[in-house]
């Protein structure tokens, strides 16, 4: 593998999250291996990588083991900062499926380390906030013994909806943690505003994806799988929500979590680069 070329993050720790690179759509399989992925990412300037726990066992298969992929990480200046993801908790529970879910997690930590952990639920229903947030408490303290935060995402779409109800789960949950997931896109569709971020419980922000698109009323699943832009070049105000972010006490690694058919189409080498540029971009904006 060449040596990674200086890219433009400077002291900024960017991320490129697992979908940005793919080159899939949300439940395909990537189109670009964990290699190319990492190679990508360390020519365009990014500090990690993130990674879905379903392509642990995809790359062993490919004959790329464990320790492979821990040379490949370190012969690019790349740490494993983020893992995706676990949901199917927050309604009912299958309990073998869901251990399972953790378990997965796990694997990927003892391997390859992380930072984060994305949780959420994909699935609409009614929200039994004490139970839910008896179950994220439980996650949370076990995933806690490897180090990792468990950074929660809200949806739109689903039963956690909005950031509200994910604070308040946050809350209910007192995990020291535990904290916000901040995803630009399902920041703002799901009716958020910049003072949402005010009087955060337990670990805060945990983490954050930059990207961006158009703001929508309706079939939030769909824009969300199809619309989600680089950051800088939709209708949300991405550089108020850095800035929101930032006077948390938030600090990164910045995620960027971008996933179009387009964006999707090109080489590998090229998303990153402009996944890295226009993160940088927005940074930077927040910074004047």
């Amino acid at each position: 593998m060449a040596d990674p070329a200086p890219g433009p993050s400077g002291g900024t720790e960017l991320v490129a999250s697992f979908f940005t690179l793919a080159g899939a759509g949300f439940g395909q399989s990537p189109r670009n291996t964990f290699v190319q992925r990492c190679e990508a990412a360390a020519a365009a300037g990014f500090a990690g990588i993130g990674l879905h726990t379903d392509d642990l066992a995809r790359t062993r298969a490919s004959g790329l083991d464990a320790a492979g992929m821990r040379r490949v990480l370190d012969g690019a200046n790349l740490r494993l900062v983020e893992i995706e993801f676990i949901d199917g908790w927050a309604l009912d529970v299958d309990a073998v499926l869901f251990a399972a879910a953790v378990a997965e997690v796990e694997a990927v930590a003892d391997l390859l380390g992380g930072r984060h952990v994305s949780a959420g639920e994909f699935r609409p229903g009614h929200l039994d906030l004490d139970a839910a947030a008896t179950r994220l408490a439980a996650v949370a303290d076990r995933l806690d013994q490897r180090g990792l935060l468990v950074a929660l995402e809200a949806f739109p779409w689903s039963a956690i909806n909005n950031v509200g109800t994910a604070v308040e789960l946050l809350r209910r949950a007192g995990s020291v943690n535990a904290g916000l997931m901040v995803d630009v896109w399902h920041f703002f569709n799901g009716g958020a505003a910049l003072d949402a971020l005010d009087g955060l419980p337990a670990a805060g922000v945990a983490a954050v994806q930059l990207n961006d698109g158009p703001l929508v009323q309706a079939d939030f699943l769909r824009h969300a799988r199809a619309a989600r832009r680089l950051p800088g070049e939709g209708d949300l105000d991405v550089v108020g929500l850095v800035r929101a972010v930032q006077e948390t006490g938030f600090g990164g690694p910045w995620c960027v979590e971008v996933n179009t058919p387009e964006f999707r189409a090109l080489p590998v080498e090229a998303a990153a680069k402009a996944a890295a540029d226009a993160a940088m971009a927005v940074l930077d904006a927040a910074r004047r």
